[in-house]
Parts: C-alpha cells; sequence; structure tokens
C-alpha cells in the first residue's frame, strides 16, 4: 500500500491526526509495506482509538489483528 492510500484510508476512519503522528514510524517499521487495503479496512471497522494511544499501542493491536487472520497452520 502506497503513502497516499495510507494516508486516505486514516483520514476516511477518522484518523488524520493519529497518521500525521505515526507517519514516520509507520514508515521506518515497514508495518503497512505488506499489508492489504482491506485489512486495514478491516481493521479500523473493529477497533477503536483515541487520540492519546501511542505507536507502539497501535503497532501491537495492528499486528495481533493482522495475525488473528491469518489461516491456521496446518501441517
Amino acid at each position: 500500500m502506497n503513502e497516499e492510500q495510507l494516508e486516505d484510508l486514516f483520514g476516511f476512519y477518522g484518523y488524520e491526526d493519529l497518521y500525521k503522528r505515526f507517519k514516520t514510524p509507520l514508515y521506518v517499521t515497514g508495518i503497512m509495506d505488506d499489508a492489504d487495503t482491506e485489512l486495514l479496512e478491516d481493521f479500523f471497522e473493529n477497533f477503536k482509538f483515541d487520540c492519546t494511544v501511542l505507536f507502539d499501542e497501535f503497532r501491537f493491536w495492528f499486528q495481533y489483528y493482522e495475525v488473528s487472520k491469518r489461516p491456521p497452520f496446518t501441517l
């Protein structure tokens, strides 16, 4: 997902301020580099954040949600 798409999604769900605060950490950590647009939309529909959330909290919940959506491991 590119930077413009990411900014649009944050804005659509009312998180413009979070995007402004998290823009650099999102880029540096790369957690959104391979993220699917639908996954982020689904994440925002299921989680609510206030303006005091820290990036580490956001990253934890996003990665937790991402792992929970993966298909189960089978041998």
